[in-house]
């Protein structure tokens, strides 16, 4: 049997696996224990009845049927135009209770009272909001006097807000249908329900743990008036955790050159080998160009959303057309957020599809059956889930809401039904890749060059099994689910699925790539990714911690999340010099190289690997900053320069390579090229500008707000129509209509290429692969 020369690389990927996964889960076990109590009972000193936790769960179910953490946010996680719910909740049953003593104490209004007699009431009320009066054995939760009337103060705001108000920025007059109820839902007044649990949240952001040192979120949000401040553990692992990353950058810079852990070129420099994208292509490769012409269809539909958006965000309507009665603020995150997982994952899907036969040397049989079925069931999961959307935060739904409708967690806003789908759809995918990875895999390797071969099929293949494995953990959260531990599961999607299975199978599938274009050794190509591949799970397992900051777990997060995130960095910065790689591709290119457009896009990736997702991350994860930032506009920095510029600019790079290869060689003029060229500059310097003209500069005001005014105060709707902000968000209209220029472009090149398509050649495609496989075997002898 020959030895597997990479057996100590899988072995120390697996150990860092077992090790981080089992930390993740150890803390996801602990939230049944540190997870704040839903009382059965809210009631006042004299035992009258204010809540239940029935009408809390009601409460809760009514905040996502009507996608409001798609408008504002709870824990500070949520979106960014409405308000934080539950430090606003805080605030104002803070102020209910001012007015309370003031009355209680002074008979006098709280605004008349004077400004000794004020800090005396403040004083009582942070004792008073700080001590626990959770009793384990009935539990029920006792308020004092003041406290009830902090809430019923803060049950009369919210009342307010959701009833006959048509002022609320990027929501129709009478969203809530106050006595429409749904599942999940208990009979009475919705909105009294939700302001129930906007209360709790404001009481376990303000309440200490039974054993005390800090609040049930780490003393999150920042409001002073609460005695919520900054701890000294968030300060000292934001201390230690730039510390980690200095010296694991140094170490891992120093191993990586060490043992020579990266890509090794194949060809001599300046030389690059002929590449002949002309190839026979078969029957299914054919078939992936309808999903690219879908891929850039929906990429544009989901930047015309985030523009619309951000016209909620400068002016409440669209150049003065009130639109959120027809498309409500939430619906439009709702759409612009599931369709750039739908563009992305499906350029994904149609790039693996291509890849199977190159694999396995042929057309598995009926495959391009499958690949029919696979689309129009991806047709169906994307319409129907938009529908589906739509109608439930309209209200339309009715007790099946969370089966088709809006589910209400950001990023997860798929209806059960369709998450089940969707998964369904997934899990095919993997089928039509198994039809060809799984023979291709089992085939005896006579020649170390064919080992070598299956190792890396059979690591693309694993890596795509994760794909739909992953997201399997959508189907934990339920509405009735605490929000701590549905939160807890919903960054294994964002986190774990997009950001590291994503990471991880894109790293995979640039390494065959690279080999299959002959550009780089088997060899290295295994050994670099093997490397990458621990670095990426080793530091990012661990680092979705610094989601769980201020989700209402135990403070060790602040530890780890700190450390593992900023470790995380490491790796995203050595990816620079995978985007210089690519980038001296395409400038090496001398002799013809078909795939110049695709490596303008990797090395775009690599850049915005290291400044979207490695910096900016890095900037907002440190508990100290994340602490006031949280939830605000930096962390839309992050968002669009990691999801746009990685997840985006990579996709965009598979696809060109994928429609390249299955278009015919005419199509593709210099003019063409060019076109490409144009595209990627577009794209890039758009996204660069929405960055440095609006996100950047208006997430340093808020951040300002947040410490000077409190964090509910930077929360607020109306920090957006200060002058200065104003005057920032309409200058992002330019580098927008820049990138929805590069966009554009993109889908001229893709719809032209779909009506040059090569014709379906099987027979001739099996016959070139095994060339090409006996001429690489007899090259690596």
């Amino acid at each position: 049997m020959q030895k597997n020369p990479y057996a100590r690389l899988r072995n120390v990927l697996f150990i860092t696996l077992v090790i981080t996964f089992s930390i993740l889960i150890a803390g996801g076990l602990s939230i049944f224990k540190n997870e704040a109590p839903r009382p059965s009972q809210i009631v006042n000193e004299q035992g009258k009845t204010l809540a239940t936790k029935t009408q809390l769960i009601s409460g809760q179910a009514t905040y996502e049927r009507y996608g409001l953490g798609d408008y504002g946010s709870y824990l500070g996680d949520g979106a960014y135009l409405g308000p934080d719910y539950s430090s606003e909740a805080l605030h104002i049953y803070i102020q209910g209770m001012y007015k309370y003593k003031a009355q209680k104490l002074f008979n006098k209004n709280w605004s008349d009272l004077s400004d000794i007699q004020q800090e005396g009431i403040k004083g009582q009320v942070v004792k008073e909001i700080k001590k626990n009066r959770y009793n384990t054995k009935t539990h029920q939760l006792v308020l004092t006097d003041a406290q009830a009337a902090g809430f019923k103060y803060e049950e009369q705001y919210y009342h307010k807000m959701f009833i006959n108000n048509p002022s609320e920025a990027g929501l129709p007059e009478n969203l809530i249908k106050a006595h429409n109820t749904g599942a999940y839902q208990a009979k009475g007044n919705q909105v009294d329900y939700l302001a129930d649990f906007f209360f709790w949240g404001a009481w376990l952001s303000s309440t200490e743990r039974p054993e005390g040192g800090s609040t049930y979120t780490n003393n999150f949000p920042y409001d002073l008036e609460a005695g919520n401040n900054v701890s000294m553990t968030a300060i000292t692992w934001s201390a230690i955790s730039v510390a980690i990353l200095v010296a694991g950058l140094g170490i891992i810079i120093w191993y990586e050159r060490r043992y020579n852990l990266e890509m090794a070129d194949r060809y001599a420099e300046g030389d690059l080998p002929i590449i002949d994208a002309d190839k026979a292509i078969t029957s299914s490769q054919r078939k992936v160009a309808k999903y690219l012409v879908i891929v850039v269809l929906l990429f544009l539909v989901q930047i015309m959303l985030g523009e619309l958006m951000s016209h909620f965000y400068a002016e409440n309507s669209f150049f003065g057309w009130n639109i959120q009665n027809i498309f409500p603020f939430p619906i439009d995150l709702t759409w612009h957020l599931q369709l750039v997982i739908f563009w992305v994952a499906t350029s994904w899907l149609a790039t693996g599809i291509y890849v199977v036969p190159r694999v396995l040397g042929r057309e598995p049989k009926r495959q391009g059956l499958l690949v029919d079925l696979l689309f129009w069931a991806l047709i169906i999961v994307v319409a129907g889930s938009m529908l589906g959307e739509w109608a439930g935060t309209m209200g339309w739904m009715g007790k099946v809401w969370w089966l088709f409708g809006q589910y209400g967690w950001k990023y997860i806003e798929l209806g059960k039904f369709w998450q089940v789908l969707f998964i369904i759809g997934m899990v095919l995918w993997a089928v039509i890749l198994g039809r060809g990875f799984v023979p291709a895999i089992r085939k005896k390797a006579k020649t170390s060059y064919l080992f070598d071969r299956k190792h890396l099929a059979t690591m693309l293949f694993v890596g795509a099994l994760a794909i739909p494995s992953f997201y399997v953990a959508s189907l934990f959260i339920m509405p009735d689910s605490h929000v701590t531990f549905a939160d807890y599961w919903r960054w294994w999607i964002v986190h774990l699925w997009v950001e590291g299975v994503f990471e991880v199978f894109a790293v995979l599938l640039i390494g065959w790539l690279m080999v299959d274009m002959r550009l780089t050794t088997i060899k290295s190509t295994i050994r670099a990714l093997y490397f990458q591949m621990i670095l990426l799970l080793g530091s990012g397992v661990v680092g979705i911690g610094h989601h769980y900051y201020w989700m209402g777990d135990n403070s060790i997060w602040l530890a780890l999340g700190s450390s593992f995130s900023a470790l995380e960095v490491v790796p995203l910065c050595l990816l620079v010099w995978e985007a210089y790689t690519h980038y001296k591709v395409y400038k090496d290119s001398g002799v013809e190289f078909p795939y110049k457009g695709t490596f303008i896009f990797l090395a775009a990736t690599g850049l915005w690997n290291a400044f979207g997702a490695g910096a900016l991350g890095f900037l907002i994860n440190l508990p100290a900053i994340s602490y006031f930032e949280h939830g605000t506009t930096w962390t839309s920095a992050h968002a669009h320069g990691s999801m746009a510029g990685v997840y985006g600019m990579f996709s965009i790079a598979i696809l060109l390579y994928t429609m390249r290869s299955v278009s015919k060689k005419e199509y593709w003029t210099p003019k063409r090229e060019k076109m490409v060229v144009w595209s990627a500059w577009l794209t890039n310097m758009g996204l660069l500008g929405m960055l440095v003209i609006t996100l950047l500069p208006v997430g340093y005001m808020q951040l300002t707000d947040a410490v000077e005014h409190g964090y509910w105060h930077a929360r607020l709707t109306s920090f957006y129509h200060s002058p200065l902000v104003s005057g920032l968000l309409w200058a992002r209209m330019l580098p927008d209509l820049v990138f929805t220029a590069g966009v554009i472009v993109l889908i001229i090149i893709v719809v032209g290429a779909f009506f040059n398509l090569k014709p379906a050649e099987n027979e001739q495609h099996e016959k070139e692969s095994k060339i090409v496989l006996d001429e690489l075997a007899a090259e690596n002898t």
